[in-house]
């Protein structure tokens, strides 16, 4: 059941596993996360267990820098929620498919699961299958449309007295939705859909473009690249059958940066040779917005896509899109248009949390404070169950 304890609109907080081994400046802790604002954090996350002996066994280092991280939030706060999630990591990246598609695997990751939100006190899982059935290149299996539904299905079966939540990791890209996702299905068997609403455009595209765009743009006539945006991400799930409150739309608090192949054309739709520079602290085309805030600020032009709704910088031969408040807010009145159940970050850990371009955790706060000011949807709770 969902928790009863917030009616209002979720801001739920990604902390990456990895931040606290970040170097420099970049080192960001269970101390660091402002409690204050998030309505939950989703700690992402424990790799894939490993099947041993008929059984599903999460590695135990990384249970331990989890008893770690649980222990330190939860002396900070007792009324923020706390989930895991359940990532694949390169290899594994047909681990949940041999998992859900035999009923005797399933039934054991469903065991091992609920045994961890037990043991740890969480408040939940989020399953991160990053994609199932069309997206073979990464591991899918054409039976993955069906077995997410069983994996769910025996999932809330066992979660059904135990009063844990069930998010779910969602893609927007047309193909996916159309042809992994029993959209109706899922939506009834859990309670948040976590959509990957950012990080949309790879650099092997060879195109300079915004990362979380609004609106496709007239330059994209790839059949693929169709509709691969918010709006009609968000909208496409509500048309197969979600309900609006229980889509969390997600914002990255990151650039992405792109090399150009001419620095003379710099446009949004402009050709690139691969990614952006390497950063200080994350690999090469990615920059945490504490970094990016104040690198724009030295000698970069900024300008922004009006149809994509997202700032984009250019010095030289680099060009980088990000998030500010401004491409923010368009999608927070997104939010509050189409009534969605609230917005996760990826990551709380990217916001200037130092305070270096001016006051601390600066996007997480005007996020927390736009979601404070809709309306409750309490009046429509009628039209969608």
């Amino acid at each position: 059941m969902q928790c009863s304890c917030n009616t209002g609109k979720r801001l739920m907080c990604y902390f990456s596993s990895d931040s606290p081994r970040t170097k420099g400046y970049g080192r960001y802790t269970a101390n660091e996360i402002p409690l204050e604002l998030c309505s939950d954090v989703i700690y992402r996350g424990i790799s894939f267990p490993d099947w041993t002996r008929g059984a599903y066994v999460f590695k135990n280092d990384e249970l331990q820098q989890l008893w770690a991280f649980l222990s330190t939030v939860k002396a900070r706060s007792a009324s923020v929620r706390y989930f895991i999630s359940i990532v694949e990591r390169g290899k594994e990246a047909l681990a949940y498919s041999i998992m859900a598609e035999i009923p005797e695997r399933r039934g054991a990751f469903v065991r091992a699961l609920l045994l961890l939100l037990e043991q740890y006190g969480l408040s939940g899982v989020e399953i991160a299958w990053e994609w199932p059935g069309s997206m073979v290149k990464f591991g899918g299996i054409s039976n993955d449309r069906e077995s997410v539904v069983s994996l769910l299905t025996d999932l809330r079966s066992g979660l059904k007295s135990r009063n844990k939540e069930v998010f779910f990791f969602g893609a927007v890209y047309p193909k996916v939705l159309r042809e992994s996702y029993r959209v109706t299905s899922i939506c009834q068997l859990v309670d948040f859909v976590t959509l990957f609403t950012f990080d949309m455009r790879p650099h092997t595209n060879n195109v300079a473009d915004v990362h979380s765009p609004m609106r496709n743009r007239s330059f994209e006539r790839d059949p693929n690249r169709a509709k691969t945006n918010v709006v009609d991400g968000v909208e496409s799930w509500i048309e197969f059958g979600c309900p609006p409150k229980k889509l969390i739309l997600g914002i990255g608090l990151f650039g992405q940066a792109y090399t150009l192949a001419n620095p003379a054309i710099y446009n949004v739709g402009a050709p690139t040779v691969g990614p952006g520079a390497e950063g200080q602290y994350y690999y090469e085309g990615y920059y945490p917005y504490y970094e990016l805030c104040l690198l724009v600020r030295s000698g970069w032009s900024i300008f922004y896509d009006t149809i994509g709704q997202m700032p984009f910088a250019v010095r030289g031969n680099q060009w980088m899109s990000y998030e500010d408040t401004t491409s923010i807010s368009a999608k927070l009145d997104l939010v509050q248009q189409k009534r969605l159940g609230g917005v996760v970050l990826q990551y709380v850990d990217y916001d200037d949390f130092w305070g270096f371009c001016g006051s601390r955790n600066p996007l997480t706060t005007y996020i927390y404070q736009r979601l404070a000011q809709i309306p409750s949807d309490i009046g429509f709770a009628i039209e969608w169950s």
